[in-house]
């Protein structure tokens, strides 16, 4: 929040009243970066691209990794208003890397509008759920934020975070949901401030549930050792948000 406060409002320009939105989970990049330098490519050559990408978490999978990571990742920022936003994972937090994230992207809980020529305003809001809970004061500032964003007439608002919220197949074993509690008093948040989308990682396998006139996906991992790998396409424009997966 200290940092937010000082960085100030965060605005993305893009080019076009309809855009294309780059999301990727799970990477956990280890010791190889082909699925990632894919990704990196086909949005660097996107003509139809917005001028930045989203990470649902799980960027690195160790201790160490994270100059690697940077390192691959650099031309996204080389594009003109590039911008990487993401959100921390498990694995980007766990193994004493909290300092090794906030050394590189300073926050993990902000906001941030993307604006249209025409005027046409979209808002998106990114939760830090790598603990697998938000926390007392963050629950607080995203009520806060997202019951202001409710009244701003934003065309579109959309959630992403780490941790997802349903999830119906138990592919991956050791992977948590929110407290109960919690899960109801978020989802009925988001229900209430008009949020359209939430996006999430984690389990490594695409799930997708409209649940209080949300829509909730669960996007498919990028890590190379997965046996199909995936990114995903998130299209805003006037009506509602498409998205569409990308095989890599």
């Amino acid at each position: 929040m200290e940092y937010n406060s000082s960085a100030g409002p965060v605005v993305v320009n893009v080019p076009d009243e309809d855009y294309r939105v780059y999301v990727v989970t799970d990477i956990h990049l280890n010791e190889t970066t082909k699925n990632l330098d894919r990704f990196v490519s086909d949005f660097v050559s996107d003509k139809d691209a917005a001028p930045f990408c989203i990470c649902l978490g799980d960027m690195t999978n160790c201790t160490g990794n994270y100059p690697l990571f940077m390192e691959h990742i650099s031309p996204v920022q080389d594009v003109a208003a590039g911008r990487f936003f993401c959100t921390p994972g498990n694995h980007d937090i766990y193994f004493d890397q909290w300092q090794d994230f906030v050394s590189y992207f300073h926050t993990a809980s902000y906001s941030f509008d993307v604006v249209t020529p025409g005027g046409a305003r979209d808002f998106l809001l990114c939760m830090d759920s790598s603990s697998g809970t938000l926390g007392k004061e963050q629950r607080e500032w995203v009520s806060e934020t997202l019951e202001k964003a409710s009244r701003a007439g934003y065309r579109h608002i959309t959630v992403f975070t780490h941790t997802h919220f349903f999830k119906k197949d138990a592919s991956q074993g050791h992977c948590s949901n929110y407290e109960m509690e919690e899960t109801y008093e978020l989802t009925g948040l988001f229900s209430r401030a008009g949020v359209d989308m939430v996006l999430t990682g984690h389990d490594h396998n695409r799930e997708y549930t409209l649940f209080g006139g949300v829509e909730y996906y669960v996007i498919d991992a990028l890590e190379d050792k997965a046996e199909e790998s995936y990114y995903a396409i998130a299209s805003y424009g006037s009506g509602e948000i498409d998205i569409e997966y990308i095989p890599v």
